[in-house]
């Protein structure tokens, strides 16, 4: 009976043995016998939880390679949840030794209610880069593009901003234009002026200094226009010439230079001038209605006047009419001095 006894405990502590070999826990102190085999997971369909005061706190799932970290239910690569939401707290955040450890330190990646944002916490530049080029925002909130040394609120070293236009009128703004203004509200919501480019038939060829339109439907397009032509329109976007206003000109002092000779009438007073005869001058303005050289009414209407050429114009029909009354005045002379000889 005894030797019977003994060989059912010896049995029992070789079973024992030999399944405790194979089960091979983790040490919660640590394990110096891992292997390259050694992995802590799962081997059936089932997901490998985290979890801390019996709350999952770390899953991955059993059939993807996401991670979740608050969530059961992850749904890219990184998927991190806050259910109680904690300000400052929904964030990827990195530190070290420089930076320090606290809520106020670091790096990090936010998500605060439902606005996301990049925050760098320590008083430093914040730099974004690909392939050794980018931006970079200093501690004033001054963004550089190509400098590391930004001097406004956006500074751009040896390179364009380009604004494309995608619109065929100005308002909302889809065109792409600059926009300024002291603010910027529901009543103003572009801003008080702008400055876009213009590119088809109705709206012209060229860079439109404009008004924006208020909520009350008010503002007015081109009050400065610089076509592709070269030419400056104010109040237009078709200029004809190097300045075309549509509208009056107010100004202390109009300098207009003139070229080319003669380019003033004092030819007029040299003794060769072909005076035209008086009788031959009233013929000429019964039949044409003006005087000869000065354009017609119909002409003027359709084609303007030449400011600097009017006033050459003119000063030539005065020095005309100088010389009609100086003759005349020499013609009455004679007459008094043959009336007081008889």
């Amino acid at each position: 009976m005894f030797k019977k006894l003994t060989f059912v405990l010896f049995l029992v502590c070789f079973v024992f043995t030999i399944t405790k070999a194979q089960v091979n826990y983790w040490s919660l102190s640590g394990n110096g016998d891992a292997t390259s085999a050694s992995f802590i997971g799962t081997t059936n369909a089932y997901p490998f939880i985290i979890k801390t005061n019996n709350i999952s706190r770390v899953y991955i799932p059993s059939n993807n390679n996401y991670l979740g970290i608050g969530t059961d239910s992850p749904v890219s690569t990184l998927h991190l949840h806050d259910q109680s939401y904690k300000p400052h707290y929904n964030c990827v955040r990195m530190t070290n030794n420089i930076t320090g450890s606290s809520l106020t330190d670091g790096f990090i990646l936010l998500l605060d209610t439902r606005e996301a944002s990049i925050q760098q916490l320590e008083k430093a530049n914040l730099r974004i880069l690909n392939n050794g080029s980018g931006m970079v925002i200093d501690t004033n909130g001054y963004v550089g593009f190509n400098t590391l040394k930004p001097k406004q609120k956006i500074h751009v070293v040896d390179h364009n901003i380009l604004i494309s236009h995608t619109s065929a009128k100005a308002p909302g703004s889809a065109n792409g234009s600059l926009l300024f203004g002291s603010e910027v509200n529901s009543a103003y919501p572009y801003g008080a002026w702008g400055i876009e480019y213009m590119n088809n038939d109705a709206d012209g060829y060229g860079l439109n200094f404009w008004k924006t339109w208020d909520s009350q439907n008010i503002g007015f397009n081109y009050g400065l226009f610089l076509s592709d032509s070269g030419n400056v329109g104010i109040g237009t976007n078709r200029p004809l010439a190097k300045l075309t206003v549509n509208g009056n000109i107010c100004a202390k002092e109009v300098r207009v230079s003139l070229e080319g000779s003669p380019c003033w009438p004092d030819y007029v007073f040299e003794k060769t001038y072909p005076l035209m005869k008086l009788q031959d001058l009233s013929q000429f303005v019964k039949t044409n209605g003006h005087l000869p050289g000065v354009p017609a009414a119909t002409e003027v209407e359709q084609n303007g006047v030449d400011l600097g050429d009017m006033n050459m114009l003119l000063l030539k029909k005065i020095e005309e009419m100088t010389l009609y009354i100086l003759d005349l005045e020499e013609r009455v002379r004679q007459l008094e001095e043959m009336e007081v000889a008889r």
